[in-house]
């Protein structure tokens, strides 16, 4: 049984008081300024430790060792010209078709495959990097924590003091944790300049910037506004933002003295260095066609019951009913340990279990162990308004060589008979994958060719037997119009 403390009002406020008297304020690496910060560097970095961890899980890093370094390289040369340069900062490219990137605290910097693609030189991949070096420089996350423990311990005494605001502490408790969840536009704004800054110190075009901001517009309009890319739905891209990234280009400040070296851009360079990248979803990883769910790097696949949406990361595969009411998660793990006992292993993810059936039975030919589970789950700790809701689990452990296979299958206790159908024919359904047209799925990849003559676009890719569906694709990602023209021996992205 757990022992609690009960402060009384009076006592909170005066450590309430005594907290804000005691914090230490920083300075600011970027403007100088003192300001109220509960985030100390070694606590930015053993975060950022813990979020690398995550994110090699979630999505992996991108197989190409050369490009990997090609990226680093340029992100370490940007280094020393930042705010922070004593930090040891790590440069990454995930492995995911989503265009993105972003800053974990404490030096970590990330960029996908998918963003890279979208990029069309060595200065615009330059201004990216330099963007989330900024927000590093400035400790944008680490004074969004801040604001959020300062707001959320506000609410917890707030919520002792007032009867009436308990009543909208779990409302207001969950709305700053959504108000701090992206950088603010004042954030992007300085980072927007940072990055224009670091970048052109280093000798880069800052300008490229503008070119970035425009294709990324471009694949908006492309969408219908349906889907934002993944970089502007976490960095808001605004008219008045682009029209500040102008106004700061034509300033004084970057302008070049006499006699100095051109500013790099360097396109074929990048371009080069592009040359093979996988586009678009990798089906070498997993892939869902007419049904069916294939994996041929692993071998196996399963059906995936009507109606249901299917999310695939390196770590698991997800799938459940649009109303979210149940949940099948596939997980594997390169284990030689007995079935049963890795079951009961698996069982100690949860709290207090109450085993109804565990059986060995066969799925494909493929020895398997099933496992079914009553839990309690509540989401705060007991009140006497709140009641507690009794899930279903079904771990489903299946051997496939040297490797387990682990179905962990939920819903409701109500619910679950309803369900049972769908996620019995999803697990039962699992086998190693035979079909040759499957395992042999290839991902499409980024090439690069030049024309060998003056002519549009459309004409190249025509001569190319490029086909139609990727003609839209190819320009945007050129940032090019398909009547456009090209010069003879222009180095063009194409999609195959």
């Amino acid at each position: 049984m757990k022992k609690y403390f009960k402060l009384n009002p009076f006592t909170l406020l005066i450590l309430f008081t005594l907290t804000v008297i005691l914090i230490q304020c920083a300075v600011n690496p970027v403007t100088g300024k003192k300001e109220i910060m509960l985030i100390s560097e070694n606590m930015e970095i053993q975060m950022g430790k813990e979020i690398d961890q995550a994110l090699r899980l979630e999505y992996g890093l991108y197989n190409d060792p050369q490009l990997r370094t090609y990226v680093r390289q340029i992100g370490r040369e940007l280094v020393p010209y930042t705010h922070r340069p004593h930090l040891e900062y790590h440069f990454e490219i995930l492995d995911t078709p989503v265009e993105n990137a972003f800053a974990a605290p404490g030096g970590y910097i990330y960029i996908t495959r998918g963003l890279l693609a979208m990029l069309n030189s060595e200065a615009e991949i330059a201004t990216v990097l330099g963007h989330e070096l900024g927000h590093v420089s400035a400790r944008h996350s680490a004074r969004q924590m801040t604001r959020s423990i300062l707001v959320t311990l506000g609410i917890v005494i707030a919520g002792e003091l007032s009867e009436d605001i308990k009543k909208i502490t779990p409302i207001s408790m969950v709305a700053a944790q959504l108000l701090f969840l992206k950088y603010s536009r004042s954030d992007e704004y300085q980072a927007d300049k940072l990055g224009i800054d670091y970048a052109f110190k280093r000798g880069y075009s800052p300008g490229e910037m503008v070119n970035f901001f425009s294709s990324l517009q471009r694949l908006t309009e492309t969408r219908g506004g349906a889907r934002l890319p993944n970089f502007l739905s976490t960095h808001p891209l605004t008219p008045r933002r682009i029209q500040r990234v102008q106004e700061l280009l034509n300033t004084e400040e970057y302008r070049l003295p006499p006699n100095a070296p051109p500013l790099m851009v360097k396109k074929v360079d990048y371009l080069t260095k592009l040359d093979g990248l996988i586009y678009g979803i990798n089906p070498r990883q997993g892939f869902v066609e007419g049904g069916i769910f294939y994996h041929p790097d692993m071998n196996f696949q399963f059906s995936i019951p009507p109606g249901w949406v299917v999310d695939n990361t390196a770590r698991q595969v997800t799938l459940g009913p649009k109303n979210g009411k149940a949940v099948v998660i596939l997980q594997a793990e390169d284990t030689n340990e007995n079935l049963q006992n890795y079951s009961q292993k698996m069982m100690k993810n949860f709290t207090s279990p109450k085993v109804f059936q565990q059986e060995y039975r066969y799925i494909n030919g493929l020895n398997a162990y099933h496992t079914l589970l009553g839990i309690t789950a509540a989401s705060e700790e007991n009140t006497e308004n709140q009641t507690d809701e009794d899930i279903s689990v079904r771990i489903s452990c299946i051997r496939k060589d040297n490797t387990v296979f682990t179905f962990f299958s939920a819903a409701a206790l109500s619910d679950f008979s309803g369900f049972r159908y769908d996620i019995d024919r999803a697990v039962s359904s699992f086998s190693r994958l035979t079909s040759a047209k499957h395992l042999r799925r290839k991902p499409q990849r980024v090439f690069v060719k030049r024309s060998n003559r003056a002519q549009s676009l459309r004409q190249f890719l025509a001569a190319l037997n490029v086909p139609r569906s990727s003609w839209d694709k190819i320009s945007i990602i050129n940032a090019m119009g398909l009547d456009q023209s090209l010069t003879s021996n222009q180095p063009v992205k194409i999609i195959w």
